[in-house]
């Protein structure tokens, strides 16, 4: 197998634009449905069907809640919701590659070449046909859900998959080294991106192979024996808080919402200190109330800042 180095370096100096692909109201959010292939494809949202042209999207408003997906014989349930903060994304039903590039800029001889090599890593890939290894500071995403929060790819992108990355940017001229800026592109603006300085990449070929959607993450309810739980007033509260998260999840809209806001509520939170303050090492000394709610934050922790996430 060949061995085939590439990488680009930046120039900077213009002004730094952003764009979201999604927009959120009250009880409800609008997300952007993604095709970059070169065919139509239909899909099912709640069993009403949508057919998105190649290499094009569709917007789509979600109340708050449980929804299902469908396509091409595959189907998923996902629950909507709010967030502490805003965030956007978009909806990749085709689980298509998109890659996260990352922009190394630099002025007066500045670089970061030592930071690019470190976040480099090596793709096997075919270019006409043929094998070979190249390496890139990206990270190949093809989520069915891909959100622009930094908690779950590690950074959130400066530029959206309708964004241009721009040759400049700007920025404080006291910063001591030279920034990086997150674009995501679609795959065939990719390979079109790298191809600029070299016409022999327009054949590049990245591997896709994502996991089936039955076979994806699912954020569900943890299933908590209450009896477990030595302590009186954490048994009480551990129930009474399963209950409400269960019942979040047959819920639509504004009552979605409102359960939602108290689950997360400051008064929850000072209910559950209180219990953890009353479950002591006399009355629970194997700290089984603690365990539990361990269980219920580790079930929901990684999706607490994004809108959509895949539900039994």
């Amino acid at each position: 197998m060949e061995k085939l180095k590439y990488s680009l370096l930046l120039v900077c100096s213009l002004s730094l634009v952003g764009c979201f692909e999604s927009s959120t109201h009250e009880d409800t959010i609008s997300r952007q449905i993604d095709n970059p292939t070169d065919k139509e494809i239909k899909i099912s949202i709640d069993g009403n069907e949508l057919v998105i042209p190649a290499k094009s999207s569709v917007n789509h408003t979600f109340e708050y809640g449980k929804h299902q997906l469908t396509y091409n014989g595959q189907s998923l349930n996902f629950i909507v919701k709010p967030t502490k903060s805003y965030n956007d994304g978009f909806i990749n039903p085709t689980q298509s590659n998109y890659y996260m590039y990352e922009a190394y800029y630099s002025t007066k001889g500045q670089t970061r070449k030592n930071e690019m090599i470190k976040n480099v890593k090596t793709f096997q890939v075919t270019i006409n046909g043929e094998p070979w290894d190249i390496e890139l500071p990206v990270k190949i995403i093809n989520d069915v859900f891909i959100e622009r929060y930094y908690g779950k790819y590690g950074v959130a992108w400066s530029y959206g998959i309708n964004d241009k990355l721009p040759e400049q940017i700007s920025f404080e001229k006291s910063t001591s080294s030279a920034p990086i800026r997150y674009k995501l592109f679609r795959e065939a603006d990719f390979i079109e991106y790298l191809a600029k300085t070299d016409e022999e990449l327009k054949t590049l070929q990245f591997p896709n192979q994502p996991k089936k959607y039955a076979d994806l993450t699912k954020h569900i309810v943890p299933n908590i024996n209450i009896a477990d739980i030595k302590c009186d007033e954490g048994r009480e509260f551990v129930k009474q808080h399963l209950a409400d998260w269960n019942n979040l999840f047959t819920l639509k809209g504004e009552e979605f919402t409102k359960l939602h806001n108290q689950i997360i509520s400051t008064d929850t939170y000072k209910k559950r200190n209180n219990s953890d303050n009353k479950c002591t090492e006399e009355n629970d000394p194997n700290h089984t109330y603690r365990l539990a709610i361990r269980e219920v934050d580790l079930a929901f922790r990684d999706v607490e800042q994004v809108n959509l996430f895949i539900n039994e």
